[in-house]
């Protein structure tokens, strides 16, 4: 699936523009990160591109087909949405969590079935969280939270996840394993991913593009490798950096560390 926006542009009631004219595209099995500044409309976007919000203009296309021309019930079998885990405790168990994504699928009163409990407990596998099945959600950890937050999106069987801030408020092994599970959703199931993060180390490890925005409206899309730039961090960010490179057993990989101003 072909998930794109043309000239996006969100603004406030009192007509204050947000962003303008963001374009990007994202193909099946890609890795989309967003980054900026606190402030620039990250999380806005992305709701506007889920029809969430609604853009000022613009316009948000699957395969090529305006999103409004969709069944709501359809946009959400096609997009898996992973809000940021704001630590809310819910009596749910962790298996009543992820059927909560079946709701695409089932009429308003319709109980979910075994197939729809078979889909569930497959996207709990597929995120390392079978073991949570029976324990509730407030009996488990932030991490493992996001893990079934991210299960609960992939119950709907998605073509494209959308994630803010999945790895935001996390330790470094459970980001780490946020990134490996969202680089296995890309490459096992060729779901194509867009997520909002403030790392930009982790946005040059598993993504393909990015699309980075900054205040006064500024904004860039490309490959990754063009996109995350010494230059641009500075620009978009107002922070002196250096991209460094280093050999992981064999494979180079890049950090990007801050420097003193």
């Amino acid at each position: 699936m072909r998930l794109e926006v043309k000239n996006g542009e969100f603004a406030y009631e009192n007509g204050k523009i947000l962003f303008d004219k963001v374009c990007f595209a994202v193909e099946k099995g890609e890795i989309l990160t967003i980054l900026g500044p606190n402030g620039v409309g990250k999380t806005t976007l992305l709701k506007c591109t889920t029809s969430l919000l609604r853009w000022k203009k613009g316009i948000t296309l699957i395969d090529h087909r305006p999103l409004e021309e969709l069944k709501t019930s359809d946009v959400w079998k096609k997009i898996g949405y992973v809000p940021q885990n704001r630590g809310t405790v819910f009596s749910y168990t962790v298996l009543d969590m992820v059927l909560l994504g079946r709701a695409p699928y089932l009429s308003l009163l319709a109980m979910p079935g075994k197939r729809d409990v078979k889909i569930a407990r497959d996207a709990l596998e597929t995120v390392g969280a079978a073991y949570l099945e029976e324990k509730r959600c407030s009996e488990i950890s932030g991490g493992e939270m996001q893990m079934v937050l991210i299960a609960r999106a992939l119950a709907s069987e998605p073509q494209t996840l959308i994630l803010d801030e999945p790895e935001s408020h996390l330790d470094f092994k459970n980001q780490l394993l946020i990134l490996e599970v969202l680089q296995k959703i890309a490459r096992e199931k060729e779901i194509s991913c867009i997520i909002n993060t403030h790392f930009p180390t982790h946005a040059l490890q598993i993504s393909d593009k990015t699309l980075m925005l900054g205040k006064d409206r500024r904004h860039v899309f490309g490959p990754t490798s063009k996109v995350i730039t010494e230059d641009n961090l500075k620009k978009y960010f107002d922070v002196n950096v250096k991209i460094v490179p280093f050999d992981n057993e064999g494979t180079i990989m890049k950090t990007v560390v801050p420097l003193a101003s």
